[in-house]
């Protein structure tokens, strides 16, 4: 593997690894959803393994892990976040989604 290519690996692993410990998710939790080993989970994290770009959508779909910012380290709206917009903007349904993972994730933060 080159060099670059490397280094790329290295740093989505980190990046994936800051995700998963900012929404307080367990290794084996994210193995699961993606289909894989948690040896192999623990491969990406640490960079010798390369992620695939359907492993990068599920995570984006089930966790909301920005892609652009898993593959550059740049985000592609976080910082635009206005929650004002995106509740008066939403279905019924996407706003429950929201506030239910709000929610989890603040349970997995008070335990």
């Amino acid at each position: 593997m080159d060099t670059g290519r490397k280094d790329a690996n290295i740093q989505i692993g980190k990046r994936l690894r800051e995700a998963r410990l900012n929404m307080n998710l367990e290794k084996s939790e994210i193995a699961d959803v993606l289909g894989v080993t948690v040896e192999h989970y623990r491969k990406l994290e640490a960079g010798v393994t390369g992620i695939s770009v359907d492993k990068v959508l599920t995570l984006y779909h089930k966790y909301g892990i920005d892609p652009t910012y898993l593959i550059t380290g740049e985000s592609s709206n976080i910082k635009d976040f206005n929650l004002d917009y995106y509740v008066a903007n939403s279905t019924k349904e996407q706003r429950n989604d929201f506030f239910d993972r709000v929610l989890a994730y603040l349970s997995k933060l008070i335990r």
